[in-house]
């Protein structure tokens, strides 16, 4: 088990690190050193606090989606297991959201299936105002979201058609194998008792998923879905002001900026490391910025975000472990 989580974890890591080489290459260093030490760190602080407001509203948010459950916990806890997934991600890849649901759980007594089942609400309405930011950039900026695209994937995409080609074969064979070898086997398959755990656990997540119907305040859990995303696009647009290169970029650019953002986190590597620099700053590069440029705005925002994540995750082990010890000490003492 343990080899397991390390072939994973390496193979994650090197995803990520291959991702930061083609970032870089091709990419004046010297350059890029120079513009990060000559950046205005009073708005790269401002940009970061806006970040950590945007986590006291996701906060709040879960804490709304919770509610439904018929459990209470406080929101010091939450904020802390939020901030501890959000430091899980840092060694696997969006196992984060089953880490803060652990820590709800040991410091609440939550039930996890339950938990998770909030937590996919909550994906599902960040996936709900990423696609609502890409229609409304579509909307302000079509011709730079075409050039991307053009530029960046459909050109690449095309200069290698063959291979390409060869690789969607290799998926479709590999899919069609696991149908047929499913339906042969199937009844064998449903017998394992990992199953059944599963669909109970799916259950769960059925039943976190309709304490959405349940809110008793949906306006509000509205409007913290806009505020957690407006912080975000304060946090994009202010970062803007700390360069020089970029501090003439607009409101609608930042938009666009947080749109690739939010694709960037997508892809499953630890923290994020190389595909959002890789992605940021191609995009910014379309918004006429040199790579060199984009590469110092994406660093920046990537590294001060991290050690927000960072800091706020270690701070909040400490805190969610002193209770755990304050729990045992107080019961061995009743005793």
């Amino acid at each position: 088990m343990m080899k397991s989580k390390l072939v994973k974890f390496a193979f994650f890591l090197l995803t990520g690190l291959v991702m930061l080489y083609f970032a870089f290459r091709d990419v004046e260093l010297d350059e890029v050193v120079l513009q990060i030490r000559q950046a205005d760190y009073r708005w790269v602080i401002l940009s970061t606090l806006f970040g950590a407001v945007a986590l006291v509203f996701r906060t709040l948010r879960w804490r709304l989606l919770i509610e439904p459950l018929e459990v209470q916990p406080k929101h010091a806890n939450i904020f802390h297991a939020i901030n501890i997934g959000y430091l899980a991600n840092f060694v696997f890849p969006r196992i984060g959201e089953i880490t803060r649901c652990g820590v709800l759980n040991r410091t609440d007594k939550v039930p996890v299936d339950r938990l998770f089942g909030t937590v996919v609400v909550e994906r599902a309405f960040d996936m709900l105002m990423a696609a609502l930011m890409l229609a409304l950039i579509l909307f302000l900026r079509f011709d730079v979201v075409i050039s991307f695209i053009v530029e960046h994937i459909t050109q690449p995409l095309v200069s290698r058609i063959d291979g390409f080609m060869n690789i969607v074969l290799i998926i479709a064979l590999t899919a069609s194998l696991f149908y047929v070898s499913f339906g042969i086997f199937r009844k064998h398959i449903l017998k394992i008792n990992i199953l059944q755990k599963i669909k109970n656990m799916l259950r769960g997540i059925v039943d976190g998923i309709k304490s959405v119907k349940r809110l008793r305040n949906i306006k509000l859990f509205i409007l913290l879905n806009i505020l957690v995303f407006g912080m975000y696009f304060l946090q994009t647009y202010v970062m803007f002001l700390a360069l020089e290169s970029a501090s003439s970029l607009g409101l609608g650019d930042a938009l666009f900026v947080l749109v690739l953002s939010a694709f960037a986190i997508i892809i499953p590597v630890q923290g994020s490391i190389g595909a959002y620099h890789w992605t940021i700053s191609l995009g910014l590069t379309i918004l006429g910025l040199t790579r060199e440029e984009g590469m110092v705005y994406a660093t920046i925002s990537h590294a001060v975000t991290s050690l927000l994540f960072i800091l706020l995750g270690t701070i909040s082990l400490f805190f969610v472990f002193s209770m755990k010890k304050k729990y045992q000490h107080n019961t061995v003492m009743s005793i």
